[in-house]
């Protein structure tokens, strides 16, 4: 008989590891995204300031790019920590409190980012059922760009969860 296997994976540290494997195929990505962005960018200039020949879809292209590249690197720059954040407290406490203070920061987030989720959700939602095109040159649907902003907010909610109950189970 084969071995029984007795692992019982804690739920916090899958969420954890899915989190931060996530977050680095979006940072990935983001990083693609900006690639893709200067390139549009830059040919866009040498074709309007050496031949003469703007193009018309560059601009267009570039603030839909931002706008994937953005909701893509939401949830890292939330797990790596460089969202804009207030610190004056935290040096001066004690860990006990410190630790205090980081979870209600944490729940703060969860907050903000169902708010942001809902509202994504019911602009995105309309965006598929109006069926609408963008008022730009380049006519893409606005489904086909807003899907996007769900999924970044979903993944920056999971990250504030992963987070909050890694502080959570922290004891020091």
């Amino acid at each position: 008989m084969p071995p029984e296997n007795n692992y019982d994976p804690d739920p916090e540290f899958t969420l954890n590891r899915f989190t931060r494997r996530v977050n680095r195929a979006f940072l990935a990505l983001a990083g693609l995204l900006a690639a893709a962005i200067l390139v549009a960018i830059s040919y866009d200039l040498v074709a309007r300031n050496v031949f003469d020949a703007p193009t018309l879809w560059a601009l267009d292209i570039s603030r839909f790019l931002l706008l994937f590249m953005f909701f893509f690197a939401l949830a890292p720059a939330l797990e790596s920590g460089a969202h804009v954040s207030v610190d004056l407290l935290e040096n001066y406490l004690a860990p006990g409190p410190r630790r205090l203070l980081r979870i209600v920061a944490r729940v703060l987030v969860l907050v903000f980012g169902a708010f942001l989720m809902w509202q994504i959700c019911r602009t995105t939602y309309e965006a598929f059922v109006e069926n609408s095109l963008f008022p730009t040159v380049v006519p893409v649907k606005l489904k086909h760009v807003y899907w996007i902003a769900p999924v970044g907010v979903a993944q920056f909610l999971l990250t504030a969860l992963s987070l909050l109950a890694e502080d959570l189970r922290w004891k020091g």
